[in-house]
Order: structure tokens, then C-alpha cells, then sequence
């Protein structure tokens, strides 16, 4: 007779979390969040966290193929030794993976074939008792994009950081002065460099407002130009209405960091460009980053 244990001294599982496969992810949290009033805690294109009740959490995953159907994952401690256990035991497993802000997972199946997932980390775990923590409807405009080499040019400014307006509006009217009448001058003005921290003691910063340039024209003597290259850039926008949305710009970058694994593009970095674009009704923000060491997947 197999001997079957009714406890173990120290369970291997913390906790149980279902996955749920989507078609469409952002389409289906705005559901899950409308409808079952669930909380994203971390998103990327591919994959979310959801805060189901109070402290019990759920992933979305994006997976066509698997859409409709579902999984149990086990969140342990150190998957890492759980896997060399299964290995051990000679259970059929998958190999052990590195993903995004050092989290380890792997799959395996029990004898019936019934398949499981096991993951340790922090993906959004670390939200679970913040509930002013981030929430789907701020998160509708936030994506992944990679631009392409942007040619343009403008006008350097330096801005007081408590009252940075009339610095803008001048540069403004000089940058339209010189490119007006200008064919290959592409529509529309953004920022580059704009202010994204206080630092004590410092009371100016210098940015560009700059227009896009085709790759054949003449940029006017007066003009400043840059060559901003191919880069990943996380997207934020803020209401027009708002005129205080950079003093959010050092809790973008610690809050990418902390769910993503994301680094800050140094100052002086080829991808240390911060971009702003405005719109009729918005302002859009590009914040530049870089992966972890850990990242393995293309997430963008």
C-alpha cells in the first residue's frame, strides 16, 4: 500500500494562483475590472497580476491557442530548489526559466498529465497591501513601443524647474519662427530631455522643443540638431489640463523597475532620450528604459 501523508512539517506551496488565457489582454482586463471589480497590480502586452479579493491574486495570460482554458500555478519560495526536488523525484518537468524582476518559473505534469505551473518572485505580489496601488483604468494609455532613429532639431532651452512656462513659450515661438515655410518639416512639437527630476540645489534644466526633420532636408543654421536613436520606450499620457505630471516622473521610473525589472537609461546613455508629445487633449510621455539582467523575453 502507498503510504499517503495528511500533512507535510513545512508545505512546499505558499499559494495557489490561477491563470486564465485571453485573446486580448487589455480588452480583457478592462472586463475582469468592470465586471468582477479585480485589480491590476503589474501588466506587460503578454501577461498581468489581478487582485481577485483581499491578498488572493490571479494571472491573465495572452495566449490564443490556449484561450478559454486555464491552469493552477504554485508560488513557492525557491523554485529553483523545488525544481531540482521534482528532478529528484523523477517527475516529468520542464526546464527551470528566468524572467522579468528576477522571477523563476517552470512547468511540470503529474502522472495523469494534469500540467501545473510554479513560480517564485514578486510579479505584483508586492501590490497585494497597497490599496492605492496602480489601477487598470490609469493604466488604458500606458503601453510598450520601440520608435525608430528620429532626425530633428530645435531650440535648447534652460528653464527654471519651479516655474518652467515663459522658458517653453519662448523656445516654442523661436522654433516655429525658423522652420515656418519649411517643406519636410514634419507637423506637430516635442520635447526632448524635459524635466524629469528635483535634485537639491538645482534650480534650472536644459531641454530642447524640437521638430521632426525628413532625412533630406536642410536643417536652418539657427536650429540645434539631434539624432535621437532606435529605442524602447515605456508610454504614459496625462490630461492636458494637467501641468504638474513631470513631478510624476521619478514614480514612473521606480514603479517600471519594481514591476517590470526595468533600469533607468543613464544620463549621457544612447537611450537616456526622454521625449514629450503634445496633443489636443493629452500630454504623451515617452520614458526610455533598458531590461534587467534577467530578462529573457521580448515583452515589446
Amino acid at each position: 500500500m502507498i503510504p499517503i501523508h495528511k500533512a507535510t512539517p513545512s508545505p512546499v506551496v505558499a499559494s495557489v494562483i490561477p491563470t486564465l488565457f485571453v485573446g486580448e489582454l487589455e480588452s480583457a482586463l478592462a472586463w475582469y475590472c468592470r465586471c468582477l471589480r479585480f485589480k491590476v497590480l503589474a501588466f506587460n502586452p503578454h501577461f498581468a497580476t489581478m487582485e481577485m479579493s483581499p491578498g488572493r491574486i490571479c494571472w491573465i495570460r495572452k495566449n490564443v491557442e490556449k484561450k478559454g482554458q486555464g491552469t493552477l500555478n504554485f508560488h513557492v519560495r525557491d523554485a529553483g530548489a523545488f525544481h531540482d526536488r521534482l528532478v529528484r523525484e523523477g517527475a516529468d518537468v520542464d526546464p527551470l526559466e528566468i524572467g522579468v524582476a528576477n522571477t523563476h518559473w517552470f512547468q511540470f505534469r503529474d502522472p495523469d498529465g494534469n500540467t501545473f505551473g510554479v513560480w517564485s518572485g514578486l510579479f505584483g505580489l508586492n501590490e497585494t497591501e497597497n490599496v492605492n496601488g496602480p489601477n487598470f483604468p490609469r493604466l488604458v494609455s500606458y503601453t510598450f513601443v520601440k520608435l525608430p532613429e528620429i532626425r530633428c532639431a530645435g531650440v535648447q532651452a534652460t528653464v527654471d524647474i519651479s516655474d518652467p512656462g515663459s522658458a517653453w513659450s519662448d523656445a516654442v515661438s523661436t522654433l516655429d519662427r525658423h522652420t515656418e515655410g519649411i517643406e519636410g518639416v514634419l507637423p506637430g512639437r516635442f520635447c526632448v530631455n524635459p524635466i524629469i527630476e528635483r535634485y537639491a540645489g538645482v534650480t534650472e534644466h536644459r531641454l530642447f522643443v524640437c521638430r521632426e526633420f525628413a532625412p533630406n532636408v536642410s536643417v536652418p543654421e539657427q536650429l540645434v540638431e539631434l539624432v535621437i536613436p532606435g529605442q524602447y520606450y515605456a508610454v504614459f499620457s496625462f490630461e492636458r489640463a494637467r501641468d504638474d505630471f513631470r513631478a510624476e516622473y521619478s514614480s514612473l521610473y521606480r514603479w517600471l523597475g519594481k514591476q517590470f525589472g526595468f533600469l533607468k537609461a543613464e544620463p549621457g546613455a544612447p537611450n537616456a532620450y526622454h521625449l514629450e508629445r503634445m496633443h489636443e487633449d493629452s500630454h504623451e510621455v515617452y520614458v526610455p528604459y533598458t531590461v534587467g539582467p534577467d530578462e529573457t523575453h521580448d515583452y515589446c
